[in-house]
């Protein structure tokens, strides 16, 4: 009876042994995969897009802590869009060669509208080879005074890029 016990405590304590390495080692891959994401996607890229807005060029940088920063021709207003400024928000891997970015802009009273905040979702995929980008965008309009991170608005346009990275 006891050497079943002993055996038995053995093959449990083994088997956590077993399973503990597995998750050590999950994330150690992991941790290796974020590294290489961070690496491949770092740098600013020249960017056209195309969607509800018309077509227009953009610039958009992706810093290694994981700041993004964008710029764009329609900036200072078209007939469809009002004109906004700077475009600032984070992004995170979530997976090897693809990430998530949100970013918000303070969109300028017009005429016609009032002011107003802008979120951006957007996902993207990067290739290494080419030091290309691709991905799409979702943008939502928020009254001024409305917190665009927990509140809710419906989507007022989508678009897609691809972009080049721009080397030195």
């Amino acid at each position: 009876m006891k050497t079943r016990n002993t055996f038995a405590t053995l093959t449990i304590c083994v088997l956590s042994a077993l399973t503990i390495s597995d998750v050590v080692n999950l994330h150690k891959v992991e941790a290796q995969s974020i590294r290489d994401c961070r690496k491949l996607v770092t740098g600013t890229y020249l960017t056209t897009n195309s969607g509800n807005f018309g077509s227009f060029r953009g610039i958009i940088t992706f810093t290694k802590d994981g700041n993004v920063f964008v710029s764009d021709s329609f900036q200072s207003g078209v007939p469809s869009v009002q004109p906004f400024g700077n475009i600032q928000g984070s992004w995170k891997c979530i997976g090897e060669r693809e990430i998530s970015a949100t970013t918000l802009n303070f969109n300028y009273q017009t005429a016609k509208l009032p002011p107003s905040i802008g979120r951006g979702d957007f996902r993207a995929k990067f290739e290494p080879k080419t030091a290309t980008v691709q991905g799409t965008a979702t943008l939502r309009i928020f009254n001024i005074n409305a917190n665009p991170l927990v509140d809710y608005a419906p989507v007022a346009g989508t678009f897609t890029f691809t972009g080049q990275r721009v080397k030195p």
